[in-house]
């Protein structure tokens, strides 16, 4: 009896030829890269949405209690005008902010990208405000805006143009704050815009 061989180019065994691996291999690699940018692009988008709301947060707080501040701004301790300097980058002014009966000396200002405040408690028997005391704090991150005060006089009615900059601190009456907050201008979403004017009360033509 007589047995045949299969020929080799009929020979059907199961299994995969090396163009099929690379062609699978090929579509794994390739799924595999966009669910990895994917899940990054969506662990960014999630951390930036964070940041952003918590930059917006800390941004409410600021204008609500520099508006109570700036409200009561007062003599210092050593009699002191009760602002200090006002520029569009920085304000500093004194005022009882803890209600201690105490006149602190408060700065707000950009350094960077950052809106930061400055508290010096007077010290000693006769009080002074030693420089070198001040606490610092961060207070709101990714201001895009490095010009945050404006100010005006007592003519101020809400369409006046502002005072020069930097302001003469005893013309100032009212003080606009704006606050600008974006990571990276240059990605949507459009940028937070918060601001808020405030008027000192303690000084009479302020009635």
């Amino acid at each position: 009896m007589s047995c045949a061989w299969p020929h080799p180019a009929t020979d059907r065994r199961s299994g995969f030829t090396l163009m099929e691996l690379l062609v699978g291999m090929t579509i794994v690699i390739t799924v595999g890269i966009v669910a990895f940018a994917f899940a990054n692009s969506t662990i960014t988008t999630s951390g930036f949405l964070s940041r952003r709301t918590f930059a917006q947060q800390d941004g409410r707080r600021v204008l609500e209690a520099f508006s109570l501040e700036f409200r009561k701004a007062a003599l210092s301790a050593v009699g002191s005008y009760p602002i200090e300097a006002a520029s569009s980058t920085s304000v500093v002014f004194y005022a009882d902010i803890d209600r201690d009966g105490l006149v602190e000396r408060v700065r707000y200002f950009v350094d960077g990208p950052t809106l930061k405040k400055g508290v010096l408690r007077p010290s000693g028997a006769l009080p002074t405000y030693d420089l070198a005391a001040e606490k610092v704090k961060a207070m709101v991150p990714f201001i895009a805006n490095p010009q945050v005060f404006r100010y005006y006089d007592s003519t101020y009615t809400g369409t006046e143009a502002p005072l020069p900059d930097p302001a003469d601190p005893q013309k100032v009456r009212y003080v606009a704050m704006q606050l600008v907050i974006d990571e990276n201008l240059a990605v949507p979403p459009e940028a937070l815009v918060l601001s808020t004017t405030v008027a000192l009360r303690n000084l009479k033509d302020n009635l």
